[in-house]
């Protein structure tokens, strides 16, 4: 009989994974964040000036953020799905689990969004520490963190569904996130292209993301529709978890 109890267990168990290496999950990305504070701040940020009315580290700080958070929530459904994939785990711990595919996924998710979260909140700590800031918009704040890191752990789950190794899930995420990411408009933004650049950098699903979150923190956004991505980006949100669902019902890559 399914129960969500089932669902809460599974979630903790995915949760348990990273929580239990705190000093690699979360003090990493801690470290990473000082250090680029450290050398974009010193080296620079004053050379740089002002970026769409705000300094350049204010700017930077709602991007770190979110990179960590889009990693982490990435590597941790991944990371996850390969590990049962290469113990032989799948057929006795996670398709004889009492749960749907609704379920699985939905715990799943949850803990991709834990992680990202925690990842989000060290990293803008840090911040408080280099640059003084508030949050503009906290309702958007919350929702674009849960989707951004929902997103990127549905997307992470469906990666490592669909390869075989940890090598698999580092070529795509080598060759297809981090592309994404670091063009998303973390470091810079889209104003600063040439125009043939903006078009394609609105062409990229993360830049939207990073954008909202921005705009959340810093009320200032690359697009001036942030008061549509509100809605769009959970819209997304909803669409991915559907399709990864139907994915894990039809047992795409993982059963034998």
């Amino acid at each position: 009989m399914n129960t969500w109890y089932g669902t809460w267990s599974f979630f903790r168990r995915e949760s348990h994974r990273f929580l239990k290496v705190w000093r690699q999950t979360i003090g990493t990305p801690l470290m990473t964040a000082a250090l680029y504070f450290i050398i974009f701040g010193g080296a620079l940020g004053g050379r740089i000036g002002t970026i769409d009315g705000m300094g350049y580290l204010e700017f930077l700080v709602p991007g770190l953020a979110a990179m960590g958070m889009m990693q982490h929530a990435f590597q941790n459904t991944s990371s996850s799905m390969i590990q049962m994939k290469m113990l032989n785990m799948l057929q006795t711990d996670l398709l004889a689990l009492p749960l749907t595919s609704f379920q699985v996924v939905l715990a799943f998710m949850g803990s991709a969004i834990l992680r990202g979260v925690v990842v989000g909140g060290v990293t803008l700590l840090v911040s408080r520490l280099f640059v003084p800031f508030t949050i503009q918009h906290p309702l958007v704040f919350i929702v674009s963190a849960l989707a951004l890191s929902g997103i990127l752990g549905l997307m992470g789950l469906v990666v490592g569904m669909y390869g075989q190794k940890f090598d698999d899930v580092a070529l795509l995420g080598n060759f297809l996130l981090t592309p994404m990411v670091y063009l998303g408009g973390v470091f810079f933004s889209v104003s600063m292209l040439p125009e043939q650049w903006q078009i394609i950098a609105m062409g990229n699903p993360i830049f939207h993301l990073v954008d909202l979150f921005r705009y959340s923190i810093t009320g200032i956004s690359g697009t001036h529709a942030s008061h549509i991505a509100v809605f769009v980006v959970p819209a997304a949100l909803m669409l991915f978890f559907g399709v990864t669902v139907v994915l894990m019902e039809r047992g795409w890559r993982i059963k034998n």
